[in-house]
């Protein structure tokens, strides 16, 4: 990766950092109704490796980008990347990092859940053979 960024799996040691860069672009309230600390450490362990951070040169998580599977299915959830950042293809080089783990276990196809409608991110997904699914819905069980 260029200028220092480094893309790699999303650990333990980052969910700090994570959750800080998810409570910054989508707000505390998101963070509230979606993930803790604790259900991010359970993920990563029923999902090792599928999903990424980018780094900077100092260590700091720039970038984020939450995915797992259910043995037949993929699913990508909160991508989310400072926006100084942005235009540095971090946000694909999280992807395609992810869609090659996913693609390891044997996953050929899943869901990207959307905070909001996106043509271009749609479009994108679609045309690798995944389902877009705007994120306006909330379960409270």
């Amino acid at each position: 990766m260029n200028n220092g960024i480094v893309v790699q799996a999303m650990k333990e040691l980052d969910i700090d950092q994570v959750l800080k860069l998810w409570s910054d672009i989508f707000g505390s309230s998101f963070l509230e109704s979606s993930v803790t600390k604790s259900d991010l450490i359970g993920y990563l362990k029923k999902n090792p490796e599928t999903s990424s951070v980018a780094c900077n040169g100092d260590g700091k998580v720039i970038g984020a980008l939450l995915c797992g599977n259910d043995g037949v299915r993929g699913f990508i959830y909160h991508i989310a990347i400072y926006e100084e950042y942005r235009v540095n293809e971090i946000n694909k080089s999280m992807l395609d990092r992810s869609l090659k783990k996913l693609k390891e276990v044997g996953i050929k196809t899943g869901f990207i859940f959307t905070q909001k409608y996106n043509h271009d991110t749609d479009v994108a997904f679609n045309s690798i053979g995944w389902d877009v699914i705007p994120n306006e819905f909330n379960l409270n069980i």
